[in-house]
């Protein structure tokens, strides 16, 4: 069986970005704010004080950073499936790891 390291396509990334999360099922829940602890063009890790189960679907908004996309900083959004979440007792909060599967660029918002 392979490795998370071997599973993963692009490098993970360990930078802070301010992220806006909103899980996408259900109208009703609303966003929190999150910082990621890493990402890549493909995924990102993140804690949250909970809310979230493997095999979830997040909706978030960030700024992809310009040591991700080799260029310039880019607003997206994305969907994500939360592919594991991990207690994180000390803080209260858990560890989110999610699989971006869509994401676009927002353009004309501030």
């Amino acid at each position: 069986m392979a490795s998370n390291e071997e599973k993963r396509r692009s490098p993970r990334i360990n930078t802070k970005v301010p992220l806006r999360i909103v899980p996408s099922e259900g109208a009703a829940h609303n966003p929190q704010s999150a910082e990621s602890l890493n990402l890549s063009e493909r995924g990102l890790y993140f804690e949250l004080p909970g809310g979230v189960q493997a095999g979830s679907r997040v909706d978030i908004a960030f700024v992809m950073p310009p040591e991700v996309t080799g260029g310039m900083p880019m607003k997206v959004r994305c969907t994500a499936l939360v592919v594991r979440v991990d207690a994180k007792p000390d803080s209260g909060r858990v560890g989110v790891a999610a699989h971006i599967e869509h994401f676009e660029t927002v353009v004309g918002e501030g």
